[in-house]
């Protein structure tokens, strides 16, 4: 054989190799197609897709179970009339390998919205009306939240005179228009410190210049009530119309009002529908591992609310008396028993509650390159638990089984920009009773109350009680434009006894904005064994308190706090004189020489 022909004998055998070798792969993937223009009696090939995620799952039903599926979405918008949800019965639980994405270099939106097809007639000076068939809190024009009818306008707020909370009045003296007696069915928010309280009004009372409302003003589950320096606003009436954008909805006749100058005909106009878009749910004997969500942008849920308020009590966490349960925000996208899998590059915005929670048993995930805008209250999540009755203190139960315990997960390069949009009092990242997780090189910006919170204990400065709640590690973010309308709080929040916590390498800068305590890290009551090292802090911002790192009933021997603003020494802890249980640390406030080595990494 001449050496032409062993060269061309050669060549056939690796071209036969690599052709054994493609089919071998493709054998043991499976591709399912989705396109909105698609059918959901299609066979899911990229020639003939189907039109729905839920054609795409049953069409699995079918199929031999291979090492790998992917469900892969062209560009479009997909409504949900129900949540999706994936758990161990799923045939998709039958994959080794999933991986639910968009199309490359296309935009795919998964939305609760619904759009509104109504025609608008006048209704007055600048008012316009439409029937709608959904009762809904959130108005969407053009893909931007609308401003719900609301006393005072945007950015302006009220202070109450006085309150009597035995009879559930609220004074304010020459603040309240006498045509406000006619109004029904409005709602208070109003903050209480740290607290973010949302409930029904009984009445208005021009007289007196009181509003009464259906229940107790404020949380009755704490000890820090309502007081003349928070902040007071309604929403809901029509009578609050008067700038341009503003929305009310007649729940009985089902009109929407819509204040604008000119005919909104032209308008895209949507509502959300549900609560939550996706859950992903294995079991402890049966985790989903392995699963991918890339590319996808989330949006359109709505905010839960109970028949007559919702009172905030920490972070997002709502309830009412001391005794009774208390419940997280739901989440866009949630996950329980889900190990391995990872979410990237998705875009989550126009939220009415959190994006992701981790909740039972989460472990080894990575939340990673996704933007997060305009989201309604928590935005991750870790330790999560939809509602559950406290022992000895409302926010008090750790788990009992440590199989439930989320651990190892991951949140980098993320940016979270505007959150807290229904519920001021939310967090941007919240770990709860949950160890060794990893927040680094996140951005985190424009936010009414704290941008992290990590611990759910609060001890004090001689009871250093163990949680499950250790070895957490919160570095090189960026975090600014934090507490803009809340009290007590910080870029960076943490509570309780937490060994082998550190924060270390963080920039936080541009802090303030409530009428009380602005911190850029605060270790709040029973906080122990941390170390805080090598942070930042720049532009922190209140008349009556502010400082770079605030201990608060601290077991500080235990406390390891050096090298923070730019200085090289441990950094001296020093007493509010006012106050003995008030500490903080001697900490210059500097920018750091390299900002840019802060927040989101390019890749």
């Amino acid at each position: 054989m001449n050496q032409f022909k062993q060269i061309l004998v050669r060549t056939r055998i690796a071209l036969l190799a690599a052709g054994v070798l493609m089919s071998c792969a493709v054998k043991g993937q499976t591709v399912i197609y989705v396109a909105p223009e698609g059918s959901d009696a299609a066979d899911g090939s990229a020639q003939h897709p189907v039109a729905t995620l839920e054609a795409a799952i049953r069409m699995l039903e079918k199929r031999p179970a291979a090492d790998s599926l992917t469900l892969q979405l062209a560009g479009g918008t997909y409504r949900l009339s129900t949540p999706l949800v994936l758990d161990g019965t799923s045939p998709i639980a039958k994959w080794k390998h999933v991986a639910l994405k968009a199309a490359h270099g296309q935009q795919v939106i998964i939305s609760g919205n619904r759009l509104m097809e109504g025609k608008w007639q006048a209704a007055g000076d600048n008012l316009w009306k439409c029937p709608v068939e959904g009762v809904f809190n959130q108005l969407f024009v053009n893909g931007k939240r609308a401003t719900r009818s609301r006393y005072p306008n945007a950015s302006e707020w009220l202070e109450p005179d006085s309150i009597n909370f035995g009879k559930h009045e609220l004074y304010f003296q020459g603040k309240l228009p006498a045509a406000f007696e006619k109004i029904k069915g409005a709602e208070l928010h109003a903050t209480g410190m740290w607290h973010w309280n949302r409930q029904y009004i009984e009445r208005f009372d021009g007289k007196k210049q009181r509003v009464v409302t259906v229940t107790y003003p404020g949380t009755e589950a704490s000890y820090t009530k309502i007081g003349k320096r928070d902040r007071v606003h309604f929403e809901n009436a029509k009578a609050f119309l008067d700038t341009e954008g503003e929305w009310y909805l007649d729940r009985e006749k089902r009109l929407l009002y819509y204040f604008s100058k000119e005919k909104p005909d032209d308008q895209v106009f949507e509502y959300p529908a549900l609560t939550q878009l996706f859950r992903l749910s294995g079991s402890v004997n049966q985790r989903i591992s392995d699963f991918s969500i890339n590319g996808i942008t989330f949006e359109g849920t709505e905010w839960d609310m109970t028949a007559v308020e919702r009172k905030g009590l920490q972070a997002g966490f709502w309830g009412t008396g001391r005794t009774d349960s208390v419940y997280a925000p739901p989440a866009a996208l949630s996950l329980a028993w889900v190990a391995n899998s990872r979410i990237t590059d998705c875009t989550f915005r126009n939220l009415g509650e959190g994006a992701i929670s981790l909740g039972d048993g989460c472990t080894y995930n990575a939340i990673e390159g996704n933007r997060f805008e305009d989201v309604g209250s928590n935005v991750i999540q870790i330790g999560y638990r939809r509602a559950y009755l406290g022992k000895g203190h409302p926010l008090h139960l750790d788990f009992e089984d440590a199989a439930l315990v989320s651990h190892h997960n991951l949140i980098r390069n993320n940016v979270l920009d505007n959150f807290g949009t229904t519920d001021r009092g939310a967090v941007g990242i919240w770990i709860g009773y949950s160890h060794n997780n990893r927040i680094d090189h996140n951005r985190i910006s424009n936010f009414p109350y704290a941008g992290i919170n990590v611990g759910w204990y609060w001890g004090t400065d001689t009871t250093l009680v163990a949680t499950h709640c250790h070895h957490n590690t919160i570095a090189w973010n960026d975090i600014s434009k934090g507490m803009r309308y809340l009290s007590d709080g910080a870029g960076i929040y943490l509570v309780g006894n937490q060994p082998g916590t550190v924060i270390h390498d963080n920039f936080v800068h541009q802090i303030g904005g409530g009428f009380t305590i602005t911190s850029g890290i605060y270790v709040d009551e029973g906080g122990a064994n941390m170390t805080i090292t090598g942070n930042y802090f720049d532009a922190l911002d209140n008349p009556n308190e502010a400082h770079a790192i605030k201990l608060h009933k601290n077991a500080i021997p235990t406390m390891t706090i050096y090298n923070n603003g730019g200085e090289y020494r441990v950094n001296p802890i020093h007493t509010n004189p006012a106050y003995k249980y008030g500490k903080y640390a001697e900490v210059r406030l500097v920018r750091p020489p390299f900002p840019r080595l802060y927040g989101v990494q390019e890749k």
